[in-house]
């Protein structure tokens, strides 16, 4: 159940590029805490990705087409512990999954490259969009997100 307080969350549709790969999201881009993020370690780099984390997948993200992510290719490397999950027809990159350790902790993470969100869907404007900077490409965590991307990154 949710509370009388909590904002309504609009669902948006994305899909990779042949549209093999289609999902739809629940997001609240009215929440002034929202955010996507743009990191410039490899991966991030050369996918042009900007994420955006989705707290409760369960509630918050279907996977329309294919039946099941297991039917979605997954990349994984370094740790090993995240799948990145592109089309393997098109080889766009869709969304990422798994865990991490942080300073002692392991979190969950599940996040959507949102410029795999369908375009022209009302209300959904990426360049108005708040972006923060991660320093992934030398693992540069403790530093935060920042307000401008760190040397050798994508900057849109």
């Amino acid at each position: 159940m949710s509370s009388s307080s909590e904002t309504p969350k609009t669902w948006y549709t994305g899909s990779c590029h042949c549209g093999a790969v289609r999902y739809s999201v629940a997001l609240d881009l009215s929440n002034p805490s929202f955010e996507a993020t743009k990191c410039n370690c490899s991966i991030c780099l050369k996918t042009n990705r900007l994420g955006v984390r989705i707290p409760d997948p369960e509630q918050s993200f279907k996977l329309l087409s294919p039946a099941s992510l297991d039917d979605v290719p997954a990349y994984r490397f370094a740790t090993k512990q995240s799948q990145h999950r592109f089309c393997n027809k098109c080889g766009i990159h869709l969304l990422c999954h798994g865990e991490y350790e942080y300073e002692g902790q392991v979190h969950k993470v599940f996040s959507i490259n949102a410029v795999t969100l369908d375009p022209d869907q009302e209300g959904l404007d990426l360049r108005e969009w708040k972006v923060r900077f991660w320093d992934g490409k030398k693992e540069n965590w403790n530093a935060g997100p920042a307000e401008k991307p760190y040397p050798g990154g994508s900057y849109y």
